[in-house]
């Protein structure tokens, strides 16, 4: 597994990053990173190479980025059994997923959906909180996974399903 973190997350987590060739690599198991903050709790989007599929880690602490490795991997399960993908597909997909290996950014185009991710999370939180509702981070996980994608011409999740299901056969 690869994970792409941005300056800003490779400082936080104290790592010096160089950048990747993944060019021999599988795209489907390598993800972008990126830092921000939802008020004052630090957050975490993760995103997938090839399908855009995403994620958002909240309410992170200093030790958290110790096992950053581990709270990446039980995300992805969680939010792959969130939009009830086939669970024999997800075990083959986390088996083949390796230990994780940080390199630097290397494509601004997934920088910026993730960005744009990022503000539409923003815009969603506190719609709700005008209107003094609230959301599961599930469910905004999942919501930010159902919005269409003009350069890939589809949803999110529909592509990492497609490409599990492409990758792992029954």
């Amino acid at each position: 597994m690869y994970i792409q973190l941005t300056k800003k997350l490779s400082d936080e987590m104290k790592i010096k990053v160089e950048k990747p060739d993944l060019s021999n690599e599988n795209q489907l198991f390598c993800w972008y990173a990126n830092i921000f903050k939802i008020g004052r709790k630090k957050c975490v989007i993760v995103m997938n190479n090839v399908t855009r599929y995403c994620f958002i880690i909240y309410g992170l602490l200093k030790k958290d980025f110790t096992n950053f490795e581990e709270l990446i991997r039980e995300n992805i399960v969680g939010n792959f059994l969130g939009n009830e993908f086939d669970i024999e597909k997800i075990d083959s997909y986390m088996e083949q997923l390796g230990d994780a290996q940080y390199t630097a950014t290397s494509d601004r185009s997934i920088i910026s959906q993730m960005n744009d991710m990022i503000y539409q999370a923003e815009h969603i939180i506190h719609y709700l909180a005008e209107e003094g509702e609230t959301i599961s981070l599930l469910q905004l996980n999942l919501d930010l996974n159902e919005t269409p994608l003009v350069k890939l011409n589809s949803y999110p999740y529909k592509l990492m399903r497609d490409a599990l299901d492409e990758s792992f056969i029954k």
